[in-house]
């Protein structure tokens, strides 16, 4: 049987002979019918198992205790957390010089659901031949669109141009 690690999960769980109830508690597990048993009798069944047993919820009126290896429970823990704080994936949209209004609103409510999901969102306006001559003209776009973005969003910096395009990342405003 496994003895508890320090950890940052140490201080949730109590293991074995740390669990200090008196009376009964709801033992459940993998391959056990969950039933109220006496504390005596949780620790014979999980010694038989050659398992552990956690107390889960110690501050009720029937503390939950679970028949499990405790490694194996805590490695699951944060195989979880590592997979929860991974961030979403980065969305684009694309504009260009000339976008009608109808469709810059249309990109905004596209944009706007993607913030809202918890995604970030590039925002590219391309430009090509003779619009490139007018680069501070043509921004506008792009400028109108994080304005129209603003209720949600703000950019994490200033649009940067990059060749013949101009990129800005808009997050959720806090």
């Amino acid at each position: 049987m496994a003895k508890a690690k320090k950890n940052d999960f140490s201080s949730k769980f109590r293991v074995n002979d740390e669990i200090r109830v008196i009376g009964n508690v709801r033992i459940v597990g993998e391959g056990i019918k969950s039933e109220v048993v006496p504390i005596s009798k949780a620790r014979k069944i999980a010694e038989d198992m050659e398992l552990d047993l956690v107390e889960l919820q110690g501050k009720s009126d029937v503390p939950i205790v679970r028949v499990c290896s405790y490694e194996k429970m805590i490695y699951e823990l944060k195989k979880a957390a590592k997979k929860n704080k991974q961030p979403k994936p980065l969305k684009e949209i694309q504009l260009s010089v000339n976008i009608a209004k109808h469709d810059l609103e249309t990109k905004v409510n596209n944009a706007k659901k993607f913030i809202e999901d918890g995604s970030r969102v590039r925002v590219t306006l391309s430009m090509k031949g003779r619009e490139l001559a007018r680069r501070e003209d043509n921004k506008k776009s792009i400028l109108e669109f994080i304005v129209m973005m603003d209720e949600v969003a703000t950019p994490e910096s200033a649009p940067k141009d990059e060749g013949n395009k101009t990129t800005v990342i808009l997050k959720k405003k806090a």
